[in-house]
């Protein structure tokens, strides 16, 4: 009798063993997978740094808080809808990421290098903007008297009190970048892969 019990107190023991180790195992294992999926992703990205400079112009409004870059996504929704490879359509997921690029627009000596990551097989869709507190009208004004710059629009921002001033984002396109239209209507810049 003494020796069934301890027979199955080993066995109870060797599937407690057995589970915990499976369980380990298993935590192991999905943590290697992760990160080694991670490092796959970052190698097959294939981007490279494209620099471009946005020349300085008179009369800059006081008003402007930030020149900034909205990095939309790389590619564009034609060829990534219909010729794309799942990888690619990764690649190309909607990011919408706000880079700053700087705290105010060139003055009439300071040009600005703006750097930004290239997709070298699907190309980068991108577009400038700048936030604005108060009132918009002299930064739109400014902004369609460069010859370079065009489809300026504005977009409103919620207050954070209710005794802040406005706030907007205005939006332009370098004319001297291409142009992409999504499916959705919007024009935003796209640089070419390489």
């Amino acid at each position: 009798m003494i020796e069934e019990i301890l027979a199955r107190f080993s066995t109870l023991e060797l599937v407690f063993d057995t589970t915990l180790f499976i369980a380990v195992a298993s935590a192991v294992w999905t943590v290697v997978n992760r990160l080694v999926q991670a490092a796959y992703f970052q190698l097959s990205l294939r981007t490279r740094e494209f620099e471009f400079i946005l020349e300085p112009h008179s009369g800059v409004p006081q008003n402007i808080t930030s020149l900034n870059l909205l990095l939309i996504r790389y590619g564009n929704d034609t060829y990534l809808s219909s010729l794309a490879s799942d990888q690619e359509r990764h690649h190309g997921r909607l990011r919408n990421k706000v880079i700053q690029l700087a705290e105010a627009l060139p003055s009439e000596s300071a040009p600005i290098s703006v750097k930004l990551r290239l997709h070298k097989r699907l190309g980068t869709q991108f577009k400038l903007f700048v936030e604005v507190t108060g009132d918009p009208k002299p930064v739109i004004d400014y902004l369609n008297g460069h010859e370079t710059i065009t489809g300026v629009t504005s977009k409103e921002r919620p207050k954070l009190a209710p005794q802040d001033p406005q706030r907007h984002r205005i939006f332009f396109l370098l004319d001297r970048l291409d142009k992409e239209k999504t499916v959705d209507g919007h024009v935003n810049n796209f640089i070419y892969p390489v």
